[in-house]
């Protein structure tokens, strides 16, 4: 009598099954990770247009931008960084009509900065650097990538056209689809919110994030 074969695999079937799993996960992987970049990618730009969105109708109702600078100039258009914690803060304020963890704004802060206290813009959870002890009045806002260096330009001179833009100090670029704002002839547009992938502007608190942890994300009205 012959002996009966036991059901299973041979070492050799499961070293090929072991193979064959490894070069799919090989190949899915980078597929999966790039398809996930374009999501946050897609998200941040909604995003950054429903701000761009407040920002005009902040200036239907009120007749001009936000002054979320120190100053407000009105002979030239002006670029506004967001990693800086007080131009954060004001820029949450001015368009949700509150600070960052929902607190309605002072007297004084709405007279500064909106008047009304209406909402022009709903701000998510999402939008924020979110510490383990939640939201704080100086909550910073991040895009889908976890970066602070969200540029905002406003049209402030009035003529539909941002130009002579600066490259901010301390980074090195201005994605390719909006470089023309760094020129005399501009574009046209209103309002801009982009953060960029280039040079050091992908710089973040958290070191361990590299240029490849991040995209560019452009909104124009």
């Amino acid at each position: 009598m012959s002996a009966r074969r036991r059901p299973g695999f041979t070492l050799i079937e499961l070293l090929t099954v072991i193979a064959i799993i490894g070069v799919l996960a090989a190949v899915l992987f980078p597929a999966i990770g790039g398809i996930r970049k374009k999501a946050r990618q897609a998200s941040a730009q909604t995003a950054f247009t429903q701000w761009a969105g407040g920002i005009t109708r902040y200036k239907q109702v009120y007749g001009f931008y936000p002054n979320i600078g120190t100053t407000y100039v009105t002979t030239a258009d002006t670029l506004h960084r967001l990693e800086t914690a007080a131009t954060n803060k004001n820029f949450v304020q001015a368009l949700s009509g509150r600070s960052p963890n929902g607190v309605a704004l002072t007297p004084a802060d709405r007279k500064r900065l909106n008047r009304t206290g209406e909402e022009f813009c709903a701000f998510g959870l999402e939008d924020f650097e979110v510490a383990d002890g939640g939201l704080t009045a100086d909550t910073m806002l991040v895009d889908r990538f976890t970066n602070r260096n969200i540029r905002v330009i406003f049209d402030t001179d009035g003529n539909s056209i941002l130009r002579n833009i600066s490259v901010p100090a301390g980074s090195t670029s201005i994605p390719e689809e909006i470089r023309g704002i760094s020129t005399a002839a501009g574009i046209p547009a209103r309002v801009i919110i982009y953060t960029t992938d280039l040079g050091s502007d992908h710089a973040n608190a958290d070191g361990s994030l590299g240029k490849d942890d991040f995209a560019q994300v452009i909104a124009i009205q």
